[in-house]
């Protein structure tokens, strides 16, 4: 495939043929032109390769009577998509192609030429004739600021029929007969752009084009190829359909720069998780009942008493950061008011430790009082 002149390029890269596009490069008008020439349905929009399409598509695989429409700058195809596309036309269907540039791998099989320079001095517009004997002689329709396309210098006769020349009167337009069906070639996909239908009685130049296709009630428009600029290399090149709209080629760069920045920071050494602090519980309780056993086993229940005190003294120490030292009546306030306990049951226990400290002999009975009275104290404090 031969590239255009930088001249060219520069027309050419202002024209999508995009069906949603409404500025003068976009084919929003045929788009929206084409139900009055069928069923009045639009045409079924393909975003994917064509080979990809009707593994996937039973009518593109297996039907007959479809027309496929695919407008684009250039035709970039694969050896599976034309074989696929080939097929497609064998069974009787109709595939029409308008592009500057056709792939050499597409026109082969069609046993074509095209022209390795354009036209694009030639006329200060683009200047297209239908030569159909059933038309007008002097059909023609026109547009200025629109470069000239390439036209054809091989074609079988034996089963091509030319349809449109350019401005020179060389065949750009013309229909080869392929199995069952026709394959449709236009090299000045331009007249398809609503800068050009647009203009004067030019929208008439769509309604001869279509007339060669009437009779195909199910209509397919391509939108895959046209944002092809380069030769596709196998499946990979489907990321440009993601590529070229803009929301999605932002995500798409977005997540790869979250990906990183997650491999960045998740490269640096983690520090290792410290484990939860097991909380610290209060074996007070289990303590005063396993020396309690001992001494209670051998009545000495002053010893016993003396020990039960000395541990609740250390429990109020520890947890209430109280000095024991001296036991007097603010020590017995301050410590109501910390443990939440009534001020008569700190006092109860307050006297029964002043009056062990100086027996020399207490009661079993006494004891077990005086040990329901500490265990009340582990069990209610706060």
């Amino acid at each position: 495939m031969q590239s255009l002149s930088r001249d060219e390029d520069l027309h050419l890269e202002k024209q999508t043929f995009s069906y949603k596009d409404k500025n003068p490069g976009g084919c929003y008008v045929m788009f929206e032109s084409l139900p009055s020439f069928y069923d009045g349905e639009h045409p079924n929009v393909v975003s994917k390769p064509f080979a990809a399409t009707a593994k996937k598509d039973i009518s593109l695989r297996t039907g007959e009577g479809i027309l496929y429409y695919l407008v684009a700058n250039r035709l970039f195809t694969t050896a599976e998509d034309v074989d696929s596309m080939i097929e497609f036309v064998n069974r009787g269907n109709q595939l029409f192609v308008a592009a500057n540039d056709l792939d050499s791998t597409f026109i082969s099989r069609l046993y074509t030429k095209v022209s390795n320079n354009t036209n694009f001095f030639a006329k200060p517009g683009a200047e297209e004739h239908y030569v159909n004997h059933a038309l007008t002689p002097d059909t023609v329709y026109t547009r200025d600021s629109i470069a000239g396309g390439r036209y054809f210098t091989l074609l079988d006769t034996a089963r091509t029929t030319i349809l449109g020349t350019d401005s020179n009167f060389r065949a750009n337009f013309v229909r080869i007969n392929v199995g069952k069906g026709q394959v449709f070639l236009l090299l000045q996909p331009s007249i398809l752009t609503n800068y050009f239908l647009m203009y004067k009685h030019n929208l008439g130049s769509l309604e001869k084009l279509a007339a060669y296709t009437y009779g195909y009630y199910t209509v397919y428009w391509d939108e895959f190829y046209k944002y092809h600029q380069y030769p596709q290399e196998g499946e990979f090149s489907q990321w440009s359909v993601l590529m070229r709209y803009p929301a999605l080629r932002w995500a798409l760069w977005l997540l790869v720069l979250l990906l990183l920045l997650y491999a960045l920071f998740e490269s640096k050494r983690r520090q290792r998780i410290i484990p939860d602090k097991v909380v610290l519980t209060n074996n007070s309780l289990e303590f005063v009942e396993a020396l309690g056993q001992l001494y209670y086993q051998q009545h000495d229940n002053v010893n016993l008493a003396r020990k039960i005190i000395m541990q609740w003294l250390e429990f109020i120490r520890t947890k209430y950061y109280l000095n024991t030292n001296t036991i007097d009546d603010e020590f017995i306030r301050r410590l109501s008011h910390k443990t939440g306990m009534p001020l008569a049951d700190v006092e109860a226990i307050i006297d029964s430790i002043h009056f062990i400290q100086l027996a020399d002999k207490i009661t079993d009975t006494y004891l077990k009082e005086f040990y329901s009275k500490i265990q009340a104290f582990y069990l209610n404090t706060k």
